[in-house]
């Protein structure tokens, strides 16, 4: 009895002993991999900076996508704040906020391997080239989760260095850190954005034809900042130009396509008509490319829902010259929407002004 208790005991000692190695191990390789991704945005910036001679950094921060035409998206919309005159003194860098998308990238999903890197890998690597001034700009388009993470947990844990290795001085002295807010940031914003868009696609609402936003929303208990209002607020503004523009979610409760099509569709839009679906996000990616278009998901589509309903709204990616309502193009797409985003930054709030005073 005595040596099974033994037995048990040793047995137990070196599963323990085991998981604590996996922890270890775990450890040491996350500290291995935040080491190795900011060496290398370290060495990006540093370049960058040594080039230019340039004393502000300017970093657009977007979620993220792992779609071909989204990246080229995020490429158009880096190249026009690097060819705008107001920002010929930054140094322009480019960042996402989601995990998974900055891992799948990595991997390889939907676009050629790419390494792209959080905020805080960015900021990191800006703050040791001492920059004088950083602005950093949301690409998201409502004031939601992401927004909010970026300015609440990513600036301020750069301005208390939170990794203990900056210079403190530069901190406090040495760099003003302002933030440009999302697309429609303010109720204001709401209609420059629905003037632009009716600029875009206005031929889509000509006669009983009519055209629905696909918007992303934070889902109810995440609805920080109450950003979901933003997308009634745009569906009003809309509205008040032409009545045959709609505005959804895939996340926001009480604004899914169920909800659009049973209280603000069904009896209203004439029977058989032609709707054309756009995504209400910076690129056109996942929820582009499934949810409204349904390339990999199919039968579970905005696109299918409609036709299932009786109305034409086609998509066929593999053919240029076929009929096609769902329009694969991201907000940043369109030079009058960039506009707005660049009019934030240009106008962007210092943040710790206050505390500092």
């Amino acid at each position: 009895m005595k040596q099974i208790k033994f037995l048990f005991v040793a047995l137990a000692a070196m599963v323990m002993s085991a998981g604590f190695t996996a922890c270890s191990d775990d450890d040491e390789q996350q500290q291995g991999n935040f080491e190795k991704y900011l060496s290398s945005v370290e060495s990006q910036v540093k370049a960058k900076k040594a080039k230019s001679g340039n004393k502000k950094a300017l970093l657009l921060v977007a979620f993220g996508s792992t779609w071909e035409n989204a990246h080229q998206t995020f490429k158009g919309i880096v190249a026009d704040y690097e060819g705008d005159n107001a920002f010929k003194d930054y140094d322009v860098y480019f960042s996402f906020t989601s995990a998974i998308c900055i891992n799948k990238s990595r991997e390889g999903e939907h676009y050629a391997s790419q390494d792209f890197y959080a905020p805080n890998f960015w900021l990191e690597a800006i703050g040791r080239q001492k920059y004088e001034e950083v602005r950093v700009q949301s690409l998201h388009v409502i004031p939601g989760e992401e927004y909010l993470r970026l300015r609440d947990t990513y600036i301020k844990d750069f301005k208390n260095n939170v990794y203990g290795d900056l210079d403190n001085d530069y901190l406090e002295e040495g760099v003003k850190v302002f933030i440009g807010g999302p697309l429609m940031a303010e109720e204001e914003d709401v209609k420059d954005v629905a003037t632009a868009l009716n600029g875009y696609f206005s031929q889509y609402v000509q006669g009983d034809n009519a055209m629905v936003f696909l918007g992303h929303g934070n889902p109810e208990g995440y609805n920080y900042g109450n950003g979901n209002i933003r997308y009634t607020q745009l569906e009003e503004q809309l509205q008040a130009i032409n009545p045959n523009y709609f505005v959804a979610t895939v996340d926001m409760e009480d604004n899914l396509i169920d909800d659009l099509w049973a209280n603000r569709m069904e009896g209203k839009v004439k029977d058989g008509v032609t709707i054309t679906l756009h995504a209400l996000m910076c690129i056109a990616g996942d929820h582009a490319h499934n949810d409204m278009s349904g390339i990999e998901n199919e039968g579970d589509s905005w696109r299918e829902f409609f036709q299932e309903q009786g109305f034409t709204c086609n998509y066929d990616g593999n053919d240029a010259n076929s009929a096609n309502n769902c329009i694969l193009k991201g907000l940043g797409d369109y030079a009058n929407i960039r506009a707005i985003w660049k009019k934030h930054t240009k106008e962007a709030t210092e943040m710790f002004a206050e505390e500092e005073e």
